[in-house]
């Protein structure tokens, strides 16, 4: 049976995974302690943050058919939240959505969590170098150690780690971006919180704060904040120190919400270096494959974003290397 070894096992991943599971023999990589990637959760003992993707649409027949029983069983559930619109300068005002969203249940990852199940997955490995073979490709760790031979790879990485990674030509990738992002995440207790439940943000640092724990399934009494940066904000920071990051995101905070210092317990910071992906001129496929080395690539990058994207390109993918297997 043809073997695939997929690196990566955020949901363009594991979704790829599954589809090819009964094709293929599947490995996946994962350089993380978990799974999910951008749609991950941190946790403490009260708390969690799901300090990635916030809530996810369904646009498509295919994402919203494959996203039923999800939604059926309890794993996903449609968000109703309070929105507002916050501004330096301005009144806050009401802001509506006119389109379903959804989470995730009792956390962004549970979704992923749920489609691993059954499968080979090899998380806090880093695959650092493919050897080409006369079969295929060899897989070696940043340590230098052996993690197998396999038919085809495919990088199911944010565009970065894809593009070093593949021994692809280079202009392969042109045409796709992806930008960093901070995620402050706060402890606060809920009685010092506004009364809405997220807020997108104007003309500030920060694009975007919500109310983690008032998200379907959390444990609302333990009050938890995730707010984020603007990408372009993040890209001037990224190397500068990371407390210093940290205390500029927490005063704007502060500034724009009205919650006093005093009222946060705990405060920690995350670097997304690849966080959101910029639209794509030309978007079709969806993923990138190269049938005679044996390589190919998905991931939302290669859509412009967002959670379906992931499944999309994951999807898509699957069915170029299923007529191939």
């Amino acid at each position: 049976m043809t073997s695939i070894a997929i690196i990566g096992a955020g949901l363009a991943g594991i979704t790829l995974a599954r589809a090819l599971a009964p094709h293929a023999r599947i490995t996946l990589f994962e350089k993380a302690r978990g799974l999910g990637g951008r749609m991950s959760t941190r946790r403490d003992d009260a708390r969690q943050w799901d300090h990635g993707a916030q809530f996810f649409t369904a646009r498509t027949p295919a994402f919203r058919e494959w996203l039923a029983p999800f939604i059926a069983d309890g794993t996903v559930a449609q968000w109703h939240p309070r929105i507002t619109t916050l501004s330096p300068d301005r009144p806050p005002y009401p802001r509506p959505w006119f389109e379903p969203h959804y989470v995730a249940v009792p956390a962004m990852n549970a979704l992923v969590k749920g489609l691993a199940r059954g499968l080979d997955i090899r998380l806090q490995t880093r695959v650092a170098e493919l050897e080409r073979r006369p079969a295929g490709w060899r897989l070696w760790d940043e340590h230098g150690s052996h993690l197998g031979d396999y038919d085809w790879v495919v990088s199911a990485a944010p565009l970065p780690q894809a593009r070093a990674l593949l021994p692809l030509p280079d202009r392969i990738f042109d045409g796709f971006a992806m930008q960093p992002c901070y995620a402050l995440l706060l402890a606060v207790d809920d009685g010092s919180l506004p009364g809405w439940d997220a807020a997108v943000v104007r003309e500030a640092p920060v694009r975007w704060i919500a109310c983690n724990h008032r998200l379907p399934g959390r444990n609302r009494r333990a009050g938890a904040l995730v707010v984020h940066s603007t990408p372009e904000w993040a890209a001037e920071r990224l190397e500068d120190d990371q407390a210093e990051v940290q205390a500029q995101l927490l005063e704007v905070f502060c500034t724009l919400t009205g919650v006093a210092p005093t009222a946060i317990t705990g405060a920690r910071l995350h670097r997304w270096r690849y966080a959101l992906s910029a639209e794509v001129k030309q978007p079709a496929p969806g993923f990138l494959l190269d049938p005679q080395a044996r390589l190919a690539a998905c991931g939302d990058w290669c859509l412009g974003g967002r959670v379906e994207a992931a499944f999309t390109s994951g999807l898509a993918l699957a069915g170029a290397l299923a007529r191939r297997l």
